[in-house]
């Protein structure tokens, strides 16, 4: 009778500490759940700065104006407060040609690299500042001069080139992974030596150009632990 009710402590004991393990393993991997990956999907309005707005082509202002951009980003998160990714991000101008049968546009084609930094606080909203480098992939509506085709706008793509920007932006959490987001960003491209070339003829951009955007989207987190 003494041996079974020294098996009974012992089984009781056991018991006790997996359960203290399994509580302690619990809490820890509770501990341990951070965010890990974002992914935003946006859209939005893209404005023509300097560049764009004043653009000359065959002797002519082919000014852009207000258009559009799509796109993404990944990130990473370094910190639960700081994100580094990539995005991509295209974006369409429409151009005045003086002729209302015809359309042209200029798109910008410019995957970055980018470092956000989150103002994370008690709230749902969480501002934020954001940092971004990157090529700048035009594709211009140029005057060409084709003795076959005849003199005409056509969209020419140019040379990459060095591109950086800064914006802010605030994010509304509408659950623990994920929420909507708006954004406004500044965008520099160094682009006055791109060039493009056309049946041997040779095409310079001549301006860096600028833009700015407003865009809003929706952002995705996906998590490690508990």
């Amino acid at each position: 009778m003494i041996f079974g009710d020294r098996k009974m402590k012992k089984g009781s004991i056991l018991i006790a500490v997996l359960v203290l393990l399994t509580v302690n393993l619990t809490v820890l991997a509770q501990d341990e759940e951070r965010d890990v990956v974002e992914m935003g999907f946006f859209g939005g309005l893209g404005i023509p700065g300097s560049g764009l707005t004043d653009w000359k082509t065959g002797g002519e202002e082919r000014a852009a104006k207000t258009g559009f951009d799509l796109g993404m980003d990944v990130g990473y998160f370094l910190r639960p407060n700081l994100v580094v990714g990539l995005n991509f991000v295209y974006t369409q101008f429409p151009i005045d040609t003086g002729d209302k049968k015809s359309s042209h546009n200029h798109r910008l084609y410019n995957p970055n690299l980018y470092v956000k930094f989150l103002f994370e606080g008690e709230s749902n909203w969480t501002p934020y500042v954001k940092g971004h480098v990157g090529l700048e992939n035009p594709k211009f509506s140029t005057f060409i001069e084709d003795d076959v085709a005849g003199n005409r706008l056509r969209e020419l793509s140019y040379d990459p080139a060095v591109a950086l920007g800064l914006g802010v932006g605030l994010i509304y959490y509408t659950g623990y992974y994920g929420g909507v987001f708006i954004e406004a960003n500044y965008h520099q491209a160094f682009s006055k030596n791109a060039e493009a070339t056309y049946q041997d003829d040779l095409y310079e951009f001549g301006e860096d150009l600028s833009t700015f955007d407003i865009h809003a989207g929706i952002r995705i987190l996906f998590s490690s632990g508990g």
